[in-house]
């Protein structure tokens, strides 16, 4: 079927509980990864791969690093799923992993791709906290859990363990059903309107500084 990203259109007609599948399941291969001491590094959706709509799983782990062993000081990646951290010159961490993770919530619940930022006030924004638009119809339990994997300190973050224990315990509680099919989800037009077949493949982001408050960004 292609990637979670060429499926997003197909996902908003699936069953709220064959979503919390479906994030079982990338959460799952996380957490596989991370229990051998691994960082995937570029996680995104056009990473995950998909059989079919209610499930998937994380592929290419070309620029996967072993945890406590890495050296890397180059920045690799699709700059919406990078972690802020890491865009200020810390190293990749399996809470990194979790931060992008985040984004993906973010496109199953609003089944459009996560917006590209390239400016570089976008990245000291990012790094300041600029997340991706919320609207207040949407279900609090799944935005709840969606901002803390996206919180600005790593270490709040949950693990992918976490993840899969939450995401397990949703898709048999009545009252978490009743809430994410009863919300409802308005998109902001630049988001509604963002080009689902962009290039947004992972590349080397040079940053370096030119002041106190400048970047200057090749990718």
């Amino acid at each position: 079927m292609g990637s979670l990203r060429q499926n997003l259109q197909y996902i908003s007609l699936i069953r709220w509980k064959d979503k919390l599948n479906l994030l079982f399941s990338i959460a799952f291969d996380l957490k596989s990864i991370h229990s051998q001491n691994i960082i995937h590094r570029d996680l995104h959706s056009d990473n995950i791969l998909q059989d079919n709509l209610h499930s998937a799983y994380i592929a290419d782990l070309g620029l996967s690093i072993q945890y406590l062993k890495q050296k890397d000081s180059e920045v690799y990646g699709v700059l919406p799923y990078v972690a802020p951290e890491i865009l200020n010159g810390q190293q990749p961490t399996m809470a990194s992993d979790i931060y992008s993770f985040g984004m993906i919530m973010w496109e199953v619940l609003y089944t459009k791709p996560v917006m590209n930022y390239h400016e570089s006030n976008d990245v000291l924004k990012t790094i300041d906290g600029l997340r991706p638009p919320i609207n207040n119809e949407a279900p609090q339990c799944y935005v709840n859990l969606m901002e803390r994997c996206w919180n600005q300190n790593p270490e709040k973050r949950p693990s992918a363990k976490e993840l899969c224990e939450v995401f397990k315990k949703w898709h048999d509680h009545d009252q978490i059903l009743k809430e994410l099919n009863e919300s409802k989800l308005i998109i902001p037009e630049h988001i509604r309107n963002s080009d689902i077949n962009a290039n947004n493949g992972s590349k080397l982001i040079n940053l370096s500084r030119n002041s106190d408050h400048d970047f200057i960004i090749n990718i």
